[in-house]
């Protein structure tokens, strides 16, 4: 996901291969699972070539990533597994190095992180052995068009999960985000939940909401 895209902008090379990878993924599944590795490796030649900053590279340092970090440090210091649900290329689990399982679940390929267990999978889908420590999903029910039963499952999976969403962000400036704007009231309503704590952080002039729910 590209945050920074405004309506009208123009798209770089990578952009256009990553959106041409995500049709195929749709299109012919078969296919792209076939091809998903060198497609990637495209992806990131091409950023190279360009001296063009990944995504991860462009927000490593946002201040709502090391909140999320500090959260977790807080609510789940003797944590020994996490999840990051819908993790796309981001590599905030790299931060938690005190859990001894790290799994990162997307629906679509991501490069490997040492250190990392990698899922591809539909989280409506996936089933989990066991019960996580932790479980984080940042900044991706905004995208969904129905994150509600997305939210619940979040938090039957772990024993403390920590949200981030836009916070207020206007409809329709990110056509990606869906259910723009989010507020406190959206993540009540989609988790059916009070949150442990809140936060609203602010990076490059827009904000976002970060919750925790832990339990009792």
């Amino acid at each position: 996901m590209i945050f920074n895209q405004r309506r009208g902008s123009t798209r770089t090379p990578s952009q256009v291969l990553h959106a041409i990878g995500e049709g195929l993924r749709r299109r012919s599944p078969r296919i792209y699972r076939f091809v998903k590795p060198a497609w990637h490796r495209a992806e990131a030649c091409v950023r190279r070539l360009l001296s063009k900053p990944g995504y991860w590279e462009q927000r490593r340092d946002y201040a709502y990533y090391k909140e999320v970090v500090r959260f977790a440090r807080l609510y789940v210091p003797k944590g020994r597994s996490v999840i990051d649900v819908g993790a796309g290329q981001t590599q905030v689990l790299r931060e938690l190095d005190w859990f001894d399982r790290r799994v990162s679940l997307d629906v679509t390929y991501r490069p490997s992180q040492r250190g990392i267990e990698r899922i591809e999978a539909d989280f409506m889908t996936y089933r989990a052995n066991d019960t996580f420590d932790l479980v984080l999903c940042l900044q991706v029910l905004e995208h969904l068009a129905e994150p509600g039963p997305f939210a619940r499952k979040l938090l039957s999976l772990g024993r403390t999960t920590i949200i981030s969403v836009p916070y207020r962000w206007p409809a329709g400036q990110y056509p990606p985000h869906v259910q723009d704007p989010v507020d406190e009231a959206s993540l009540e309503n989609w988790t059916g939940r009070n949150p442990t704590a809140t936060l609203i952080v602010e990076d490059e002039g827009r904000k976002r909401l970060i919750a925790v729910y832990a339990d009792a």
